[in-house]
């Protein structure tokens, strides 16, 4: 009998066979790798890109101008959610501070201004979405009388315009309406004419480090409305900016009210 000739043949197969079995592995090393790598990415869905914040206070005068101010804040409230489904448990950034975890959840906005939310998929940190919401402020202060008794300079009224250190526009209305036992403006002679000035003040820890006139004028009509823009407000940290309100003319007896909106 001959010897056996298939040995070397054998040999080559069984080479064959590891390859394809190697090839068909990496095959599916790439399959699955490509299955991970092409899970759609995570979409934000908020409720509105755009809310207002809204600042009320009033001055109540409790006899001899002794005031206190009562303030009211309503803040927006964005809801947030994701558009498909996470793998994992989603957590939430608001870059203010504030996190929170779940498919669905609520914020509130402190401050006018641009922020950015941030969502994380826990089970691959690759997935990962953002987007920019923008809160405005509508802002109301109904002042005390502004009078005076036989007084060179009448009293002041001050009003806090509640800006952020964000760069903002603010479009301000001051409405100055007779109020009082004195006559009607209308009936006025010309030396006892009303007269109201505005002034925009930026305020540093208390101090007045920059002064702007917006308005000073006379009148003779029971109710002056003064709108007017600052068109740009780029404040430094621990600055303020606030209107100052005043009446100088003998026997004036005014309630201001000032509105505003501020956006960025």
């Amino acid at each position: 009998m001959q010897a056996p000739h298939f040995g070397r043949p054998a040999a080559f197969v069984l080479v064959v066979t590891l390859l394809a079995g190697a090839a068909l592995g990496a095959g599916i090393m790439s399959m699955v790798g490509e299955g991970l790598s092409s899970a759609p990415p995570l979409r934000i869905l908020a409720s509105e890109v755009v809310g207002v914040n809204s600042y009320v206070m009033v001055e109540v005068d409790d006899g001899d101008n002794d005031e206190r101010q009562e303030v009211t804040w309503t803040m927006h409230s964005f809801t947030f959610s994701i558009e498909g489904e996470a793998s994992g448990l989603l957590t939430w950034d608001f870059g203010d501070g504030a996190t929170a975890v779940g498919s669905v959840v609520e914020h509130m906005f402190e401050t006018a201004g641009r922020h950015t939310v941030k969502v994380v998929d826990a089970e691959e940190p690759g997935r990962v979405a953002s987007v920019d919401v923008r809160v405005e402020l509508q802002g109301e202060v109904v002042s005390d009388n502004m009078e005076c008794t036989c007084a060179p300079t009448a009293k002041s009224t001050l009003v806090d315009l509640q800006v952020t250190p964000a760069t903002v526009g603010i479009d301000v209305e001051v409405r100055v309406e007779h109020e009082g036992s004195s006559e009607s403006c209308s009936l006025r002679n010309p030396l006892q004419e009303c007269h109201v000035r505005i002034l925009v003040e930026r305020v540093k820890e208390g101090d007045v480090v920059a002064r702007d006139e917006v308005f000073d004028a006379t009148f003779r009509d029971n109710e002056l409305v003064i709108p007017f823009t600052i068109d740009v407000v780029d404040l430094q940290d621990g600055e303020s900016l606030r209107l100052r309100l005043e009446t100088d003319q003998l026997r004036d007896w005014h309630k201001p009210t000032t509105t505003w909106l501020t956006s960025v």
